[in-house]
């Protein structure tokens, strides 16, 4: 499942999914990836109400012969996720934003396997800087660099354990692992990829650009 129901405050006017990445737009990226992951049953894209048309196109141009869905999603994250989730079909989902264009069925792979047997496995990668915990403008605590891990895409999730623990509580929450977290569930750590990053300003799509042409994924100029 895509989430790709967010507003793009960050990055201008435009919506940043529908923006042109090396001749393709942002969210094509990630419909692509997902359909060539063989593990990957469909994809479902979750969007807002009057992205839905622009967004199937999308969905069919990129998907290729994977089925798809495109499904409207909420005003909060979770609510967009309970959607995909309910649309989806399959015990183990694999959630990913779809600001994050440069992830590879290589990866997806390697999540979806990590989750077997377990509430779910997550992309992350180890931060570098040192991190502060900081209040009121005023560092109040210093963490432990080497036990942080800044969390990415895909997260795949148990669907059933990821909606019994949402109906536990209506708060929302920044990733999936920490829904599961309510009831206890903990989630395994696939070893991300730099180059997976999330475009949220214009800034990020010119680093995503470079990083096609390092790749040599696009005839980017």
């Amino acid at each position: 499942m895509i989430v790709a129901a967010g507003v793009s405050t960050r990055f201008g006017p435009a919506d940043k999914l529908f923006a042109d990445l090396c001749g393709r737009p942002v969210l094509a990226w990630s419909i692509a990836a997902f359909a060539a992951a063989a593990s990957v049953e469909r994809v479902v894209v979750v969007t807002g109400e009057g992205s839905l048309k622009g967004v199937e196109q999308v969905l069919l141009s990129a998907a290729g012969e994977k089925p798809g869905l495109v499904v409207a999603g909420g005003a909060r994250r979770r609510d967009s996720v309970e959607a995909g989730l309910r649309a989806a079909r399959s015990r183990y989902v694999a959630i990913h934003d779809g600001a994050r264009p440069l992830v590879t069925p290589e990866l997806i792979e390697r999540c979806i396997a990590a989750a077997e047997g377990r509430a779910g496995a997550i992309a992350a990668i180890p931060v570098t800087d040192t991190v502060k915990e900081v209040r009121d403008g005023m560092v109040v605590g210093h963490l432990e660099r080497a036990m942080l891990w800044a969390a990415q895409t895909p997260q795949v999730v148990l669907r059933q354990a990821w909606l019994d623990a949402a109906a536990a509580s209506d708060d929302d929450e920044t990733d999936d692992a920490a829904m599961l977290a309510r009831f206890g569930l903990e989630t395994a750590v696939v070893t991300g990829d730099p180059g997976n990053l999330k475009v949220t300003r214009p800034l990020d799509l010119e680093l995503a650009a470079a990083i096609v042409r390092s790749e040599g994924r696009s005839s980017c100029g």
